[in-house]
């Protein structure tokens, strides 16, 4: 779902044929609606909006497969198959403290109808090139203004990266080391640079 933005199902099949799966959907599908035109290939299914389990006989399965594509093509407007991420703030790196996580901490639980915050820090360029971790993610050290920070970016080895300096979208979280707490940034994502509106 992540790799491809669309609608996804993958379903494990025992010996006996008995198939359990499991689903997510992208903003713009409720896949319980989706699965509910699917319901005679189906022995039984549950779940919400964005993510559902199933079960289902293994000859039913081209059937299903059949019929839950034709449902998303049928619920899903076009719009909605376009990557879209959204950004709940700009946010400096000067303005990136331990007081700002506490306060961002107090909003959780984060999950479906509580999504965590996504920012944007402007104008972001790297000190040096990022350091490759079990072949598939990067961490960076970054530079807005006179703040460095340190960035992780998830499977994105395999991804060309934009000329710097960045505008990225990113996520915040604690990460504890050494007895201390500091503030984790992880990359969402990231474009060349379209102009600095922050005062840094």
């Amino acid at each position: 779902m992540r790799k491809y933005h669309r609608p996804t199902i993958i379903i494990g099949f025992d010996e006996n044929g008995i198939g359990k799966g499991s689903g997510r959907s992208i903003e713009g599908l409720n896949l319980i609606e989706a699965l509910k035109r699917c319901g005679e290939s189906l022995e039984k299914f549950g779940g919400h909006e964005m993510a559902a389990g199933l079960a289902l006989r293994q000859e039913k399965f081209c059937a299903f497969a059949e019929q839950f594509r034709n449902a998303a093509r049928e619920l899903l407007p076009a719009e909605a198959l376009q990557r879209c991420l959204h950004l709940d703030d700009e946010l400096a790196f000067r303005e990136i403290d331990i007081d700002f996580l506490r306060w961002h901490e107090m909003l959780q639980p984060f999950g479906n109808g509580n999504a965590q915050p996504v920012f944007l820090a402007r104008d972001v360029a790297p000190i040096a090139p990022p350091r490759v971790v079990n072949e598939k993610h990067l961490i960076f050290r970054l530079r807005q203004g006179d703040r460095h920070r340190r960035a992780v970016y998830f499977n994105s080895s395999v991804n060309e990266l934009p000329p710097a300096p960045w505008d990225i979208a990113f996520r915040i979280r604690a990460d504890e080391y050494d007895g201390e707490t500091l503030v984790a940034m992880h990359i969402a994502a990231l474009r060349a640079a379209e102009g600095c509106g922050c005062d840094q």
